[in-house]
């Protein structure tokens, strides 16, 4: 007899085994992962965008011997002093996408734009320049909150590092005029969506 129970014994045993690990597979995929469902960062959108525009691309003239980098599309929201303004934006959040900016790209859609955004809320002190890059930029120095501090020019092809006079927290480009055209000034303030911010 000792031997039946024994078998009981393990099956009763394995049995509320699985029925753990089953509990356990539930809380993970109920938990799920950090990152929100409706934030791709693979060239994807990232919300509260709801599409990328079919046309990006065409302004990237990009040499064989260089690799492509995926940027993924977003939208940043600018308070003015004559209303707030949607913009879209390629989303620079890796140190890969940092660094290839806005090589390559001679123009973006109309409204549009790109934002810098670091892996920790910080200040950044570093310059930026301008190499393989065919359109001369327009660059907006951001504070923690997003104020627009201070604007510089970057010429096309320029190796010059040019930085503002303050720390920055964020950095926002665009073809040169065009903030002037939207009618956004210093003291304007981009909202960034915390889905575009380090979690």
């Amino acid at each position: 007899m000792p031997c039946r129970t024994k078998p009981r014994r393990t099956r009763s045993y394995r049995a509320a085994s699985g029925l753990l690990i089953a509990l356990a597979a539930l809380v993970v995929l109920a938990c799920g992962p950090t990152q929100s469902s409706d934030t791709v960062n693979d060239g994807g959108v990232i919300a509260p965008a709801v599409e990328r525009p079919a046309d990006l691309d065409r302004f990237l003239q990009l040499p064989e011997d260089v690799d492509y980098v995926d940027f993924p599309w977003s939208e940043v929201e600018v308070e003015r002093s004559t209303g707030t303004l949607t913009v879209g934006v390629l989303v620079a959040d890796t140190s890969e996408r940092r660094s290839r900016g806005m090589m390559y790209r001679n123009g973006l859609p109309e409204q549009s734009g790109m934002i810098f955004i670091w892996e920790d809320i910080r200040a950044q002190t570093g310059g930026f320049w301008n190499p393989n890059v065919p359109i001369d930029l327009d660059v907006a120095w951001l504070d923690a909150n997003g104020s627009i501090m201070e604007f510089t020019v970057l010429t096309a092809g320029d190796s010059t590092i040019k930085g503002p006079a303050k720390p920055y927290y964020f950095v926002m480009e665009m073809p040169r005029g065009r903030f002037a055209a939207l009618g956004i000034e210093l003291g304007d303030r981009v909202v960034i969506p915390t889905t575009l911010l380090p979690r």
